[in-house]
C-alpha cells in the first residue's frame, strides 16, 4: 500500500509539469476525545488523517476530466484503517471521477462519480454516480441557474421472480433552481425524486418487493442587508413505500391485522441561520433548527429526514455526525431518523454565537497568523413533542422533551495563508430526556483539527 500511495503522489507531481494538468491536495487531521455515552462515563479518543489528492486534465475549452482520490481516514493505531504498526492498510479510494463537457459558458454537463450538495445539506450531501446538467439563462435581466441530474445511489442487482425481472436499488432525479434578485439576495429550490425497490422477506416464507416513490423539496432564501446576513430553508419530504407480494405468496401484515401495510408519511424541517456584524472585530450569530415529530407509538413515521445529510447547526455535539467517526457515537442527531417504540421525537434547537476577530492582538508577535477568530456558542435543545422515555431509576416511562444545553468554545487560526488550526471544546448538560433523577455526567467533546489545501 505504501508503494501505491507513493506512486500516486509521484505520478501527480510528474504530470503537473504539463500546462494541461492541474493538481492539488486537500488535507485534514484531527485529534479528539469525547464522552457521549448515555449509560456510563466512557471516554473515547481518535486521531486520524485524510488526504484528497486530485488531478484534472483539460483537453480544450470544452473537455475536462478530473479524478479525486481519498487516502484515509487513517486512524492512528487502527489496523483496519492502516494506522497500526507496520501500516500497509487498504485506504486508497476513488472519491470523484468524471468527464466535464462545457459546450458554452451557459451549459456544463458532468458524467461520472461527482459531488452533490443541496443549499444547507438537509437533503443530500455526498458523492454519487450519474449524469448532471447545469444551465444558466437570462430571465428579467438576471441569470436563472438550473441543475438537472440523474443519479444512481444504489444498484443491488436484479432478480427473476414470478415471470418478471425486478431491478433493486435507488435512483434519484434532481431538479434545482436558483435565481438572484440582485447582487445581495437570491432565492432557490432543491428537489429530489427517489425511485426505489428492495427485496424483503416476510418470515422467510413470502417473496415481497418493496417499491417506493420518495419526494424531497427545499425552497431557500439568502440575503445580505447592510451588516445583517440571513439564510433560511424549509425542507419537506413525502415517503411512500408500497409492498408488492408475488402471486400466491400471501399478504403482508402490520402486526395488527391490516394487510398490505404501507406507511406513507411526510415530514417538515426549517433551518434559519443569521449573522450580524457589530463592528470589524465582533459578530453575533443566531441559528434555529426545527424538525417535525410524530409520537404515534405504532411507528412514528411522520418526521423529516434526509437521504444522506450533513446539516450543521454550528454546534459541536448537537449537530449531524457530531461525535466519533461518521457520527457513530451521536448523542442526538438533528436530522437522522430517531425512532423508538414510542415514535419519532424531532427537535427544536435555537443557538446563539459570538465571534471575536483577535487578529490585531497577535499580528505583531505572531506574524504567521493571518486570521484569528474566537467563538462562543450556546444551544438549547428540546424535542418537538414529548416522548415517553425510561430515564429514571424506577424503570417508569415518562413523557420527556428537554434534551439539554450545550456550551461551545472554539478558536480558528489561519496560519501561513493556507493552514487552518481549530481547537474546540464542547459540553452538553443533559436534560430530563437523559437525566430524570439528576446527577448525570455532562456529555463532553474536546479536540483540535488541521486543514489545508495545497495547490
Amino acid at each position: 500500500m505504501k508503494k501505491i500511495v507513493a506512486f500516486v503522489v509521484i505520478f501527480i507531481m510528474a504530470i503537473s509539469l504539463s500546462a494541461q494538468f492541474k493538481t492539488g491536495m486537500a488535507f485534514r487531521s484531527r485529534a479528539e476525545m469525547y464522552c457521549t455515552s448515555e449509560d456510563h462515563q466512557l471516554w473515547k479518543r481518535i486521531t486520524d488523517l485524510r488526504f484528497n489528492p486530485y488531478l484534472s486534465y483539460t483537453q480544450n475549452d470544452y473537455l475536462m476530466a478530473k479524478v479525486v482520490f481519498e487516502i484515509g481516514d487513517i486512524g492512528f493505531g487502527n489496523a483496519k484503517q492502516g494506522g497500526a504498526i507496520g501500516t500497509d492498510g487498504i485506504n486508497v479510494e476513488t472519491k470523484n471521477l468524471f468527464l466535464q463537457i462545457t459546450p458554452n459558458k451557459q451549459n456544463t454537463v458532468i458524467l461520472g462519480l461527482q459531488p452533490y450538495k443541496d443549499f444547507q445539506s438537509i437533503l443530500m450531501d455526498t458523492d454519487v454516480a450519474g449524469l448532471s446538467w447545469k444551465n444558466k439563462f437570462m430571465l428579467s435581466g438576471k441569470e436563472l441557474t438550473t441543475f438537472l441530474a440523474w443519479f444512481v445511489s444504489a444498484d443491488n442487482d436484479e432478480a427473476y421472480v414470478d415471470n418478471t425481472t425486478y431491478s433493486f436499488g435507488n435512483t434519484e432525479i434532481v431538479a434545482d433552481f436558483e435565481y438572484p434578485v440582485n447582487d445581495k439576495m437570491k432565492f432557490g429550490m432543491n428537489n429530489i425524486i427517489q425511485l426505489g425497490r428492495e427485496f424483503i422477506s416476510d418470515d422467510g416464507l413470502n417473496e415481497i418487493h418493496k417499491t417506493s416513490l420518495n419526494l424531497w423539496s427545499a425552497p431557500y432564501f439568502a440575503g445580505t442587508f447592510n451588516k445583517f446576513y440571513v439564510e433560511a430553508v424549509f425542507g419537506m419530504n413525502n415517503i411512500r413505500p408500497e409492498y408488492e407480494v408475488a402471486e400466491g405468496d400471501g399478504d403482508v401484515s402490520d402486526g395488527e391485522g391490516q394487510d398490505h401495510y404501507s406507511p406513507e408519511h411526510t415530514g417538515i424541517m426549517f433551518s434559519l441561520k443569521t449573522k450580524y456584524d457589530v463592528n470589524e472585530e465582533v459578530a453575533a450569530r443566531f441559528n434555529f433548527a426545527y424538525r417535525g415529530a410524530d409520537s404515534d407509538y405504532i411507528g412514528g413515521y411522520d418526521s423529516y429526514y434526509g437521504i444522506k445529510s450533513y446539516y450543521s447547526t454550528g454546534l459541536e455535539i448537537l449537530t449531524e455526525s457530531g461525535c466519533g467517526l461518521d457520527g457513530k457515537d451521536q448523542v442526538f442527531s438533528p436530522i437522522t431518523k430517531f425512532a423508538n417504540e414510542y415514535g419519532s421525537a424531532g427537535i427544536i434547537l435555537p443557538a446563539v454565537f459570538v465571534d471575536y476577530n483577535a487578529t490585531k492582538l497577535v499580528k505583531e508577535s505572531m506574524s504567521f497568523i493571518n486570521n484569528l477568530k474566537l467563538s462562543l456558542g450556546l444551544g438549547y435543545a428540546m424535542t418537538a413533542v414529548e416522548i415517553d422515555r425510561v430515564t429514571g431509576t424506577d424503570g417508569q416511562a415518562r413523557p420527556e422533551s428537554w434534551i439539554g444545553t450545550e456550551v461551545d468554545f472554539k478558536v480558528e487560526a489561519k496560519m501561513f495563508e493556507e493552514l487552518t488550526c481549530t481547537p474546540y471544546f464542547a459540553i452538553l448538560f443533559p436534560g430530563e430526556w437523559y437525566d430524570y433523577n439528576g446527577g448525570h455526567e455532562p456529555f463532553t467533546k474536546v479536540g483540535v483539527s488541521l486543514k489545508t489545501n495545497i495547490k
